[in-house]
């Protein structure tokens, strides 16, 4: 026969059973916590945008001065319309974040872009996504700007991905120069004729007819003459084809020579051209070549463009 209980042993039991209870209730809530069917913070429409600039393919090296970005601006664009816009991004460590409601349309990101661009009133005139990409950049101090463009399609973008990147290409072609002289050469001044006097933000409107760009000549003069090979004696916008020319103020051992041939291909963008002088000490020819390096991996070859002898 088991002993009975007093009142002071029946109420210690009862409480020691609510303190077990509570304490199971505690483990199984725990335990749910960490199940990983537990629904996480609300998305804030926060994404980071990634960039990086395209290098140079071939051998031209890269200029610092060619990567100072003083501006940076962006915009989505859905159905053909301009539906949001970024202005006075500030980036850090080459991204910046911006606010997107949906995964949706096309992300467009300018630098260098500001004083000519406003996406602002591009917006309120409700520009078209056609429209936007025969947007042209202009001449400023009679040279090119030296801006970059990219997009990306945040349609192929996953909801859930929130760094977005976007690869940033020059909006220009850089004309670098060498002397391949046996005798003492000199540079004075370079001109490209014909030259665009615009160029569209995006490669997609680069097959613009000649005749509906301004051309007009461009001439790079040097101070001090150029003795050596020189990187970046000349910029200009891409183009098609058209009635270009290259022509090249020099004097080699002490003679003036003004050297000019057509260029019979297009410039293209984000394009390293180079213009070689050289000099054949048997029959004193003279020859300037421009040596076209397209973008892309698999490019590894020079191909000549121009020759003119005297």
């Amino acid at each position: 026969m088991k002993p009975m209980l007093n009142f002071n042993q029946r109420t210690m039991m009862r409480r020691n059973l609510f303190y077990v209870t509570l304490a199971s209730i505690g483990v199984l809530t725990s335990c749910t916590n960490d199940d990983t069917t537990a629904p996480s913070l609300p998305d804030n429409g926060t994404r980071i945008v990634k960039t990086s600039i395209t290098k140079y393919e071939g051998i031209g090296q890269n200029i610092e001065a060619e990567n100072n970005i003083t501006d940076i601006q962006a915009c989505i664009f859905e159905d053909e319309k301009m539906t949001k816009i970024y202005n006075n991004l500030i980036p850090s460590k080459s991204s910046f974040d911006i606010q997107i409601d949906k995964h949706a349309g096309t992300l467009y990101v300018l630098a260098n872009t500001q004083e000519q661009i406003n996406l602002e009133e591009l917006k309120s005139q409700e520009i078209t996504e056609e429209e936007w990409l025969k947007k042209c950049m202009t001449m400023k101090d009679n040279a090119p700007v030296q801006f970059y463009t990219g997009s990306l399609s945040l349609d192929d973008m996953g909801s859930s991905q929130t760094v977005l990147p976007v690869n940033l290409k020059r909006g220009y072609a850089r004309f670098d120069l060498n002397l391949r002289t046996a005798g003492v050469a000199s540079v004075n001044s370079i001109t490209l004729k014909n030259a665009a006097q615009s160029g569209t933000l995006f490669p997609s409107a680069t097959q613009i007819a000649t005749k509906e760009v301004q051309v007009k000549d461009m001439t790079v003069s040097f101070d001090s003459p150029l003795t050596t090979d020189t990187p970046a004696v000349l910029y200009a916008y891409e183009q098609a084809q058209g009635n270009l020319e290259i022509s090249v103020d020099v004097t080699i051992d002490g003679k003036p020579h003004t050297l000019t041939k057509a260029i019979s291909g297009d410039i293209k963008r984000n394009t390293i051209y180079t213009i070689t002088v050289r000099k054949d000490v048997i029959d004193v020819t003279i020859e300037v070549s421009l040596d076209e390096w397209e973008e892309g991996n698999d490019t590894t070859s020079l191909y000549p463009k121009l020759v003119v002898s005297l």
